[in-house]
């Protein structure tokens, strides 16, 4: 049975990892997406220099650091199923700037050998054409190459993004299931292994009109890790799925397309949530129920993926 997991944002309390894993297991989930991005503001890099972070310390402080989250994830069975990385993580003509955030990717990845989690997401970055989008992302990446080898069962995963426009939602970096495929396969030809693997960003999906289900059949065994989430087709509201009914001004998730999706591919990875936003839309006292509710989807999901198919 596919395991459902729910990203850290909202309830993970870094001062007592062990409580919050025990809360979170509580909840029903089995697996958690860990924000290592909260450790790091690129923007802030970007806008005001470098400044004194976490990763300026030495790996072996990082990862003594992060003893208590492996303990948490050990005493609780709760697994660290993926990691979302600092992002952005390329700024134009600040190449001091960008080799820092390197640095701190390479310690961040280090960080996810250590805890046992086998996939963390660096995101795209947006440039003004496709084609500066596509060589910068893919140099982005190949720099990348040489780092990721250096640690064991750890895949850098990239992630379907949207983009704005004045009044509007449009077409953001792979969104594009044709050019996510070709994308993954170069580099992994380059880098001589499995070193890359995808995040489908359902909520982003869905924001830019794809038709879910075949994108995830498009995708394949690329498909490595999700964030799932939900939408009213116009804004990245990152709320429980079903959350919205179609109102003529908006389009549904196709969810079940989406499940369909993911049991004929044979998932093999995390049913993983990523809605945070619930912890600004509902009251503090009922964020334990929503918190179940979701979990609870994930684990009806898993079933229906997890069913003999008809004949």
């Amino acid at each position: 049975m596919l395991k459902v997991g729910v990203q850290s944002a909202g309830w993970y309390d870094r001062n007592d990892p062990l409580k919050s894993f025990e809360y979170i297991k509580e909840c029903g989930f089995e697996s958690i997406d860990f924000n290592i991005d909260h450790y790091m503001n690129t923007g802030k890099l970007a806008k005001e220099g470098i400044y004194p972070t976490l990763f300026d310390q030495p790996v072996e402080e990082i990862l003594a650091f992060f003893t208590p989250l492996k303990e948490a994830s050990e005493k609780t069975g709760v697994v660290i199923g993926q990691m979302h990385a600092p992002f952005p993580v390329w700024y134009k003509d600040l190449d001091e700037v960008n080799d820092h955030i390197v640095m701190a990717l390479d310690k961040c990845f280090a960080v996810c050998e250590y805890v046992g989690c086998p996939a963390i997401v660096v995101h795209p970055v947006q440039r003004s054409t496709k084609e500066k989008e596509w060589d910068t992302n893919m140099a982005i990446y190949r720099r990348l190459i040489p780092i990721i080898k250096k640690y064991k069962g750890v895949k850098i995963c990239l992630e379907n993004i949207f983009s704005r426009r004045p009044g509007r939602v449009i077409e953001g970096r792979l969104a594009n299931a044709h050019d996510a495929c070709r994308m993954l396969d170069l580099l992994n030809e380059e880098a001589g292994g499995d070193y890359f693997g995808f995040c489908l960003d359902v909520g982003h999906a869905n924001l830019t009109n794809r038709n879910i289900k075949e994108y995830v059949k498009e995708l394949g065994s690329r498909l490595t890790i999700l964030h799932i989430h939900d939408n009213n087709g116009l804004e990245d509201l990152h709320m429980i799925p079903y959350s919205y009914l179609s109102t003529g001004a908006s389009h549904v998730c196709d969810w079940q397309g989406f499940v369909e999706g993911l049991k004929e591919i044979h998932y093999p990875g995390v049913l993983a949530f990523e809605t945070f936003r619930i912890f600004s839309a509902y009251p503090k006292a009922v964020h334990t129920q929503a918190l179940k509710l979701i979990s609870g989807i994930g684990h009806y999901w898993a079933e229906l993926i997890d069913a003999p198919t008809e004949e």
